[in-house]
């Protein structure tokens, strides 16, 4: 599986704002130049994470965004999936037509495997333990 540039911006963009601890939104442009991601990308994503329920965007002088719900609430297959779509680490074990010997290849049901273990990981690591690092995660090289 391959991070988009687009999914690496809206895990950099939630994690700006689950630190923001000011205790107001936190304006689209000011997550821009701490990221160093284009003002209008982020916007643009800023945008798709509210759309998805992730984020709250307010508009106006005080506007800016802000956690729709608690980080620990928020998983990592949430914000990837508004990035690129549901993660996949091969053609092979989603599309039918891929290949010829697809009905006889033990390699399709390897792939498929992996394709559940890498969205089940990543729906239960958490924004919250990512921005952590004390946080315990559901799997890590420490384990």
């Amino acid at each position: 599986m391959l991070i988009t540039r687009r999914t690496d911006y809206a895990i950099r963009i939630m994690r700006t704002i689950a630190e923001n601890d000011s205790g107001k939104p936190i304006s689209v442009r000011e997550i821009a130049e701490r990221d160093t991601i284009p003002y209008q990308f982020a916007r643009r994503i800023a945008y798709d994470l509210s759309n998805e329920g992730l984020v709250k965007v307010t508009r106006g002088v005080r506007g800016g965004a802000d956690l729709a719900r608690p980080a620990e609430e928020i998983s990592m297959l949430d914000i990837i999936i508004v990035g690129q779509g549901e993660p996949i680490c091969s053609r092979c074990s989603t599309e039918d037509v891929w290949c010829e010997n697809e009905s006889s290849c033990s390699v399709k049901t390897a792939l498929e495997d992996l394709d559940v273990i890498v969205n089940d990981y990543l729906a239960n690591l958490t924004l919250k333990q990512v921005i952590r690092p004390t946080e315990k995660r559901p799997y890590s090289v420490e384990n």
